[in-house]
């Protein structure tokens, strides 16, 4: 598949090539050990919330460190079921309510050591979390330090915010519904992918690092649009803050 390449002005590549080179630094020394890692249990936790009479969700789940993975229920009911494992001083909130038809979830870990040099480093937590597929929902998720993959295809979602940290990110968009997506990276790869069938119009902005989307997208202005956009009924409206490392938009067959 062909595809089209964007790069980031030659003018700013001096100043960016530095801050790469003092995050990819820091970077290494942290996940080599090299940097002062303290040995740190982890608590392994279950979530189940049960939807409820709610018509629509907003939900809200936000990770620390470790790996946050996302994906849809076998069968409706929950709005959100899974595990989450955290380092056992982090503190990990929830919160659940019902206004009117809407059901609002958020699950967020509250990191102990944030403002300290000594961090820990547990591949074992992991946030392996579904959500119903069945109900209209905005998601906003933000990820620290650590792999993410979040496979939206079988979920009805409206809205997306992503924030992520320091680490690569896959990201599968929604097979239906026409979604408004906003995604603020800050280091590491980050992959888009896109159903059969849905159309995208994309903003991209900021950062140092390589972008490909295939070649059939035209640019319109400071957006880059996929043939059919303006009347399809599948379409992702999507607004990408890059950070630093590159972007790659795919077409998938699914």
């Amino acid at each position: 598949m062909s595809v089209t390449t964007m790069k980031p002005p030659t003018t700013y590549r001096p100043l960016l090539v530095v801050v790469v080179l003092v995050l990819a630094l820091g970077a290494s020394l942290y996940f080599t050990g090299v940097w002062p890692v303290a040995a740190v249990p982890v608590v392994r936790e279950p979530v189940s919330q049960p939807l409820g009479a709610a018509t629509r969700a907003d939900v809200e789940i936000a990770i620390g460190m470790g790996r946050l993975q996302i994906g849809a229920l076998a069968q409706p009911g929950d709005l959100v079921a899974g595990e989450i494992a955290h380092p056992g001083q982090n503190r990990v909130t929830r919160a659940f309510a019902i206004d009117g038809d809407t059901a609002t979830f958020k699950l967020r870990e509250q990191d102990s050591q944030a403002n300290n040099l000594v961090k820990y480093q547990n591949e074992a937590a992991i946030w392996a979390l579904q959500l119903t597929p069945a109900t209209p929902m905005r998601l906003t998720l933000e990820a620290g330090v650590g792999e993410n993959t979040i496979d939206l295809a079988r979920l009805l979602v409206t809205d997306l915010m992503l924030h992520t940290g320091i680490g690569n990110t896959t990201l599968t968009l929604p097979r239906q519904g026409q979604v408004q997506a906003q995604i603020e990276s800050g280091v590491g790869e980050t992959i888009i992918r896109v159903p059969a069938g849905v159309a995208v119009r994309l903003a991209i902005s900021g950062g140092i690092g390589n972008t490909q989307f295939p070649a059939t997208y035209t640019p319109q202005g400071k957006l880059y649009v996929s043939p059919g956009y303006a009347t399809a009924a599948n379409r992702v409206d999507l607004t990408f803050n890059r950070g630093i490392g590159n972007v790659t938009i795919k077409q998938i067959s699914e």
